[in-house]
């Protein structure tokens, strides 16, 4: 779905643009340096659960860093940081299904428009 390294990239302008080095965002993720910059690079995955408070530290949405060739993505929901880690929690198998009402709620939605 997404080119590697293309959400990290976003990230890490948005993280230029607020005026933040890699230290200070490690820092306020609760993550190393290392692995910021790993992810920033596309050299470690992104966890999907840790983006909401990324965003948030670094001053965007969801929406902007899935970017708006994605906006039918789930992904665009504002998740809150409480609701990303209790998703975080869920077994794969219910991730999926929650994927799969998600699309095909909105292909339902784009139906009958």
């Amino acid at each position: 779905m997404f080119e590697a390294g293309t959400l990290g990239k976003r990230l890490r302008n948005a993280r230029k643009l607020k005026g933040k080095t890699i230290a200070q965002l490690a820092n306020q993720l609760g993550l190393t340096p290392s692995q910021i910059s790993k992810m920033e690079t596309g050299s470690q995955k992104l966890p999907a659960e840790l983006l909401p408070a990324w965003c948030e530290a670094v001053g965007i949405t969801l929406a902007e860093v899935y970017g708006a060739e994605n906006l039918h993505h789930f992904a665009q929901i504002p998740f809150p940081p409480l609701i990303a880690q209790l998703y975080s929690k869920l077994p794969q198998e219910f991730r999926r299904h929650i994927h799969r009402m998600i699309e095909s709620t909105y292909q339902l939605w784009k139906s009958r428009r």
